[in-house]
């Protein structure tokens, strides 16, 4: 899991819910420990889609609870993007 990856994330959703970055890890689940919506997801997503040149389906968000596993998969677009 890239560090810088999982900054630009906590960094977005920490924007996007209005909560302190700090409180925001790997492990944090996105309803559970967040109170994040899917639509707050998606608007995190659509943003590293915009920032990060990454394309990730739809179907892919609906298996992810937590942010590590956003980070992972955002990773996963990067190196497959050749970034």
């Amino acid at each position: 899991m890239e560090k810088a990856t999982f900054e630009w994330v906590r960094d977005r959703f920490a924007e996007v819910l209005e909560i302190d970055p700090a409180e925001i890890t790997t492990g944090s689940r996105f309803a559970d420990d967040l109170d994040a919506d899917s639509i707050d997801l998606i608007e995190v997503v659509n943003s590293a889609e915009r920032s990060l040149g990454v394309t990730i389906a739809e179907e892919e968000l609906y298996d992810l609870e937590t942010v590590g596993q956003l980070v992972e998969t955002i990773d996963r677009h990067r190196a497959a993007a050749g970034q």
